[in-house]
């Protein structure tokens, strides 16, 4: 009798759904099966269903929920009754609830009725965190920002391949946080997002941190990402200028880039990230310095050579002709400017010589030169004329450009020259030499500036509402310069001047050149940028230049040349030429206008 009832509870006992693989081994003793398929032989004898073996799965993993839900409404059931007296009697032992709550282990009770559903995911994190790469799935602003700034890289560096070699790996963290700076710039002007622009300035301000930390190690000033550092940072500017001391800063890091040059030496033309920084550098150097008036650094002209030494350069090469008569040119306007070429008949002289040299580089253009003029009458906010350039290469426009804005110049002051002997007191060039070289003058400044207009479509593609259109215009920055130039000449027409002005301001506020509407108000209100000088400025001709003993020699003026407050005087200098007259302004220090 004891027997049965002890296989009855046996059989409760495999019937529960509380049943553990580890009761069959405790009670394997009392009830052996024979584990046959598809039902076991006790089950036959017994005539009833065989429940068949279960799965390792199914006893790690069991949908507890009724069960917690139960548990956890008794407890509050036990909760609200009053507490029994210390000194009850225990509770009947009952071996299957103890088992199961051995196996439970108190599955998390008041746990699972408390936690929040996204602590889920939080457990997840804990577990499988330390087994994930060491990379967010949604990137940070830094990454967002230097992954703008290598999608736009070719429009600001000539060679983009200098991003493969400073910022793939191990890059420092003041190139780093340059770049992620004009990265996050550049896109919040783009979208118009001033939100990214206050961690652009964020990342700008710890960039100048930690690039000046680089500058003040001897070793770290000439590694290649310090250079390209300070030459992001002259990007920021050009990106982020609101007014002309953005200007003025650009030429302050183009200058500081210039002088980590020279302190690089030749060990700087042993790297290929080395010549193409060296490259790039002097580009931006030379357009500073036709912008101010001032002539190339000698250090610079040495390092040149150098650098043909070492296979850097070629000197045969058109491009690098081209920079020699650049440097060529910002030499001898500097020299004008200083009074160290004096009188019309020399400067003219000398103006033409360089812009022959100019005109021979461009005879005969290599093939990759050429350029197609495409005739319409679409879009004619866009293009000037009816008609514009297209270039096989975006780089090539930008010298053609350098070649024309020079060449303006250079005329410009051959015309003033012109206009200066036509009123000197001693004949210097004839009426028809006079009237001759003067048509030549204007005829070619208005040919260079239609071709500067010309040129501006394929910096600015119309097609600005696609990514690639964004990015083609983006390149525009290169021609702020020129486009300030031929809008603010003197030759220019109303029409022109509010063309140049439009496309400025378009490109300030659909590229995201913020510097472009500074250069647009300077048009808009025929006021002059002081630091791109575009008009010559002679220095204190008292100190520059004397007569045959080395003093100045001063009259008065005849009335046509006294202004309201009579500081007109005339100076009288020997030359090379005889007997000169120049008439020079006591306070200002220039010619005074020809009447």
């Amino acid at each position: 009798m004891q027997g049965q009832e002890d296989s009855s509870k046996l059989r409760l006992l495999l019937d529960s759904p509380n049943f553990r693989s580890t009761a069959v081994k405790v009670l394997a003793d009392k009830l052996q099966c024979d584990k046959q398929t598809p039902s076991c032989g006790q089950c036959i004898r017994a005539s009833r269903p065989c429940p068949g073996y279960r799965s390792q799965i199914d006893l790690m993993f069991r949908n507890e929920s009724d069960s917690v839900i139960g548990k956890a409404k008794a407890r509050e059931k036990t909760k609200a009754k009053p507490k029994s007296p210390p000194k009850s009697e225990p509770l009947p032992f009952d071996p299957a609830q103890e088992f199961d709550e051995i196996i439970n282990v108190k599955t998390a009770e008041p746990e699972v009725a408390e936690f929040p559903p996204w602590d889920l995911a939080t457990s997840q994190d804990f577990f499988f965190q330390p087994m994930l790469p060491n990379y967010a799935m949604s990137p940070s602003l830094e990454e967002r920002g230097l992954a703008y700034f290598n999608t736009l890289s070719p429009t600001w560096l000539r060679d983009a391949s200098l991003l493969d070699d400073l910022s793939q790996t191990n890059a420092d963290d003041h190139l780093l946080a340059s770049m992620s700076a004009v990265g996050l710039a550049s896109f919040s002007n783009s979208v118009h997002a001033p939100e990214l622009m206050v961690r652009a300035r964020k990342d700008y301000v710890h960039a100048l941190q930690l690039t000046n930390t680089a500058l003040r190690s001897p070793k770290e000033a000439k590694k290649d990402s310090t250079l390209f550092a300070v030459m992001i940072l002259g990007i920021y500017e050009t990106i982020t200028g609101s007014n002309e001391r953005s200007l003025a800063a650009w030429t302050e890091h183009i200058n500081g880039a210039a002088t980590l040059v020279k302190l690089r030496g030749r060990d700087q033309f042993k790297t290929a990230a080395g010549k193409s920084m060296f490259m790039q550098v002097t580009s931006s150097l030379m357009l500073s310095c036709v912008q101010r008036t001032v002539p190339m650094p000698q250090h610079i002209l040495d390092l040149r050579k150098e650098a043909a030494k070492f296979g850097a350069v070629d000197p045969e090469n058109p491009g690098f002709r081209l920079s020699d008569v650049i440097i060529d040119f910002t030499i001898f306007r500097s020299d004008v400017r200083d009074c160290k070429i004096v009188g019309p008949r020399a400067i003219i002289e000398r103006a033409l010589e360089i812009d022959k040299n100019f005109i021979a580089i461009f005879e005969k253009p290599p093939e990759n030169w050429q350029y197609e003029t495409v005739y319409t009458d679409k879009t004619p906010h866009l293009i000037w004329n009816g008609s514009y350039h297209v270039y096989k290469e975006i780089w090539i426009a930008h010298l053609y450009n350098g070649m024309r804005t020079c060449r303006i110049l250079l005329h410009e002051m051959i015309r003033d020259q012109l206009l200066a002997a036509s009123t000197a007191m001693t004949p210097i060039f004839s009426t028809s030499e006079i009237i001759i070289q003067g048509e030549s003058s204007v005829a070619i400044m208005l040919e260079m500036q239609a071709q500067i207009l010309a040129s501006i479509p394929h910096d600015h593609n119309p097609s600005l509402n696609t990514t690639a259109g964004l990015l083609e215009g983006s390149r525009t920055y290169f021609i702020l310069w020129p486009l300030y130039l031929v809008g603010g000449m003197d030759l220019t027409t109303e029409p022109v001047r509010k063309w140049a002005i439009a496309r400025l301001r378009h490109i300030g506020e659909s590229v995201g050149i913020r510097q472009a509407l500074v250069v647009a108000n300077y048009l808009e209100s025929n006021t002059h940028i002081l630091v791109w000088e575009t008009k010559l400025n002679p220095r204190n001709w008292k100190d520059a230049l004397s007569d045959e003993n080395g003093e100045p020699v001063w009259e008065e003026v005849s009335p046509e040349y006294r202004d309201s407050r009579g500081q007109w005087r005339k100076k009288v200098v020997r030359n090379d030429e005889g007997m000169k007259l120049f008439h020079y302004h006591v306070q200002e220090g220039v010619i005074p206008p020809s009447t």
